[in-house]
């Protein structure tokens, strides 16, 4: 078994594609799909069922999975453990909501990019439950997700706090005027696993809304445009919303105190090497960010 032959079972895995994979590890179709044979020759498991329309793991190849995914992490942590001498180097990668991205790291991530220019930083943004994935598979080195999760697996780290408020057109300038007409509101929402949608999902139980129906929309910068054009409601950080170019044009309305303060939370694998480049990040956004209270 090889870190190569791991390497491309991961990227088919990842991608559902010898076609995609082979572009991702830079090499051809055949050698992919000869590498993922050879693979299940020798574990003498069968570890995709080939379609049409691409390929889907096994049972047992989602078992391998696993175990793929963290001898490649261990290969990385060992080169890293070997090449660390103090100063922060090499490859950080790092996940965050959407609205933490726009709002709360481009500061950090300046300053930190100023400070250690050798480490090399990525950022993906996705849902809290995206995101919490990705780092429980070792795809990314930590994230910035909604709320604590019940996960041993994982450190986590409140960082800062949001008040979320619920956000429309300027046609509503009271929550209960909203309450009356939410149903023939369109509710403007991330795909599902977003933090702020489960919570927005949680208060309408509770006050028993149902609204009109709920629209998914891929961009913050989507959702708000639609809200401020009147074409429905959303559940929003206030920060993100007083600090958006539409902000002359939507209404922020404020929610109980059991809806409307969640901490946004830092989370890495526990069992995974805290490098120099990743202490030095964790102490930067704690400098940077008002430390939220632990829940």
């Amino acid at each position: 078994m090889e870190m190569r032959q791991l390497k491309i079972f991961c990227a088919v895995a990842d991608l559902g594609s010898f076609t995609s994979a082979a572009l991702q590890v830079n090499t051809v179709q055949s050698n992919v799909t000869m590498r993922v044979k050879e693979l299940e020759i020798e574990l003498d498991r069968e570890l995709f069922v080939r379609k049409k329309s691409g390929v889907v793991l096994t049972a047992a190849g989602e078992t391998f999975l696993g175990y793929a995914r963290r001898i490649l992490q261990l290969t990385d942590e060992s080169r890293s453990a070997l090449m660390d001498t103090g100063t922060p180097v090499g490859l950080l990668r790092l996940g965050s909501m959407e609205t933490t991205a726009a709002i709360r790291l481009p500061q950090i991530l300046t300053k930190y990019r100023e400070s250690f220019p050798s480490v090399q930083l990525s950022l993906q943004t996705g849902t809290t439950s995206e995101l919490l994935k990705a780092v429980e598979s070792y795809r990314l080195d930590g994230a910035f997700v909604g709320g604590y999760h019940q996960n041993a697996a994982l450190v986590q780290e409140g960082v800062f706090e949001e008040e979320l408020v619920l956000v429309s057109s300027h046609a509503f300038t009271s929550l209960a005027t909203l309450i009356e007409k939410m149903p023939q509101q369109t509710v403007l929402v991330f795909r599902t696993g977003c933090f702020y949608r489960s919570t927005l999902e949680n208060w309408f139980y509770q006050v028993g809304l149902i609204p009109n129906q709920i629209m998914e929309m891929g961009t913050l910068d989507g959702i708000l445009s639609c809200v401020a054009a009147g074409m429905g409601v959303t559940l929003l950080p206030k920060a993100v919303a007083e600090s958006s170019s539409l902000r002359h044009s939507i209404h922020c309305h404020a929610l109980p105190p059991e809806f409307a303060h969640i901490s946004t939370v830092f989370v890495r694998r526990s069992d995974s090497l805290m490098t120099s480049a990743m202490s030095a990040f964790i102490e930067l956004a704690q400098h940077q960010l008002p430390v939220a209270a632990v829940a």
